[in-house]
């Protein structure tokens, strides 16, 4: 029992994970159509941010998750202006993707001078460290705090989300600029700032997610490039533009996953062949439904 609890911890955490990361990858699709190989990237800045605070300031990383967003936001927002906002409406999907890739690579390869500037100035571990958790108590039962304060924060976070989209001014500006920039722009919506902030919040609710990470496994400037199948595969399944489609894919995902995991430690073979069931994912998806889950709705409505 003990253990299927273990599991369901580890499940319910990485699908909160996956759900923000999936959700940023879906912005940047509907955005500005990028394929975003970088958004695994937005969740190493968000790690080192609430690490680096924490150092500095001896206080939880979880007291340092606004500055994580507001990091991945920013990095994520000045690569829209500097880069995307340059080539919409002149380059093709492909280019667009391979121009990804290479962002990719350049965040990365920043990360890791950044690792070692932080070991060298601050004298810590920069590479495979794990964050130290609380235990919260409800109701007379012992929680760990990566639980609880990463399915809070994602709960709230899809909310603030929600309204913002289809509550707000800038929420109906920014869904009819995705749905037809050019006549958004002559009915006066400044698209250029609404895809940009479509980007901030792909890179803040990256970066949130990353914070949670290091409470479960050791990390380093390359476990964000580890964590892109998985991505995408959430997307995938949800439907690739559709945010409640993420969503739901992110909790099939991030759940199958854990499970295969226990399966494979409980037969004695290698954890190595997890990364299958996302590719098997994004294969029976595309067959079948390329649409992902979220065709299911469209359907019935």
């Amino acid at each position: 029992m003990q253990v299927l609890l273990e599991v369901f911890i580890n499940g319910l955490v990485y699908s909160n994970l996956l759900a923000l990361l999936s959700i940023g990858l879906a912005l940047a699709l509907l955005t500005s159509k990028v394929s975003n190989f970088a958004q695994g990237d937005f969740a190493i800045i968000g790690i080192y941010s609430a690490y680096t605070a924490s150092v500095l300031t001896q206080l939880s990383p979880y007291v340092h998750i606004p500055l994580a967003f507001a990091a991945g936001a920013s990095v994520a927002a000045a690569i829209y202006f500097l880069v995307f906002d340059k080539l919409r409406g002149r380059s093709t999907l492909v280019t667009l993707m391979i121009v990804s890739m290479a962002i990719d690579m350049i965040l990365r390869a920043s990360m890791q001078l950044y690792a070692d500037f932080l070991q060298l100035t601050l004298r810590v571990y920069s590479r495979g460290f794990i964050f130290k958790d609380v235990t919260l108590d409800f109701a007379g039962f012992s929680l760990a705090g990566v639980l609880v304060l990463s399915t809070l924060t994602t709960m709230l976070l899809l909310l603030t989300l929600y309204t913002l989209l289809f509550k707000t001014r800038i929420g109906i500006a920014m869904r009819a600029a995705i749905e037809n920039p050019q006549l958004a722009e002559t009915l006066g919506i400044n698209v250029r700032r609404v895809f940009a902030l479509g980007w901030a919040l792909s890179g803040g609710l990256g970066a949130v997610a990353g914070v949670f990470l290091p409470f479960r496994i050791p990390v380093n400037p390359d476990t964000g490039f580890t964590l892109l199948l998985s991505i995408f595969a959430s997307a995938t399944v949800g439907g690739l533009t559709s945010l409640t489609g993420s969503v739901v894919g992110a909790y099939i995902i991030g759940f199958s996953e854990t499970l295969f995991t226990y399966a494979l430690s409980s037969l004695g073979l290698s954890t190595a062949y997890r990364p299958a069931v996302s590719f098997i994912a994004i294969i029976v998806t595309l067959l079948l439904a390329p649409s992902g889950v979220a065709s299911l709705w469209s359907r019935k409505r």
